[in-house]
């Protein structure tokens, strides 16, 4: 799997960006991701001013900063089917959550504290063969998006409703996932977005 660095080295040198730029992603740790009862994956936007950095170095020992914590607790209750959030809501239920879960930027070079949307979709344009090949790679059975559904619409060429297309999670028939459209990990209330998700997996029972 961590062949695809190579090609992403390759594919930056050919387009005139430095390959130290990239900020490695995927899979936590791949012995605790085999082991899980369902396979997540999150899709978000950048990293924020990390250079040369490597998402699942810093998971490895559980989450760090407030949008990985947030995301730990989704991933705990998706694992644990959503019991009181006050039994997933404790640092070891944390730690042990994010270990299984692969967690993906679609832009793979650092950002800063705002996210340009039109630099994120123009990065997924360029780089879409090797994201497909990683999300494939990954073979996730839910994607949940963190406010990048937009892009991951064509990026995985999804069957949405045009009028409302993030209405409810859709199913991603090319690779067999759902594909949960939601929100951001920043500035969040923890309880209530975890119930929000809840819901989410409550009112689409197909997805279970």
């Amino acid at each position: 799997m961590d062949n695809i660095w190579k090609w992403w080295d390759e594919h930056y040198k050919s387009i005139g960006i430095k390959s130290s730029r990239i900020c490695k992603d995927g899979i936590i740790n791949l012995e605790h991701y085999n082991n899980a009862n369902k396979k997540l994956l999150f899709v978000l936007k950048e990293v924020n001013d990390w250079e040369g950095g490597d998402l699942r170095m810093m998971l490895e020992n559980g989450p760090k900063y407030q949008p990985w914590h947030a995301i730990s607790r989704w991933a705990a209750g998706i694992f644990r089917s959503f019991p009181d959030f006050e039994e997933i809501n404790n640092f070891t239920t944390m730690c042990d959550s994010i270990r299984k879960i692969a967690a993906i930027n679609l832009k793979k070079t650092s950002g800063g504290s705002v996210s340009n949307m039109s630099v994120i979709n123009a990065y997924t344009h360029i780089d879409k063969s090797l994201l497909l090949s990683q999300i494939s790679n990954i073979n996730p059975d839910y994607i949940i998006s963190g406010g990048v559904f937009s892009e991951l619409i064509w990026l995985l060429d999804l069957k949405v409703n045009p009028d409302n297309p993030m209405a409810k999670p859709v199913l991603d028939k090319i690779r067999n996932a759902w594909v949960i459209p939601y929100r951001h990990p920043t500035r969040v209330n923890n309880r209530e977005t975890y119930l929000e998700l809840k819901d989410i997996f409550k009112n689409n029972p197909e997805m279970n």
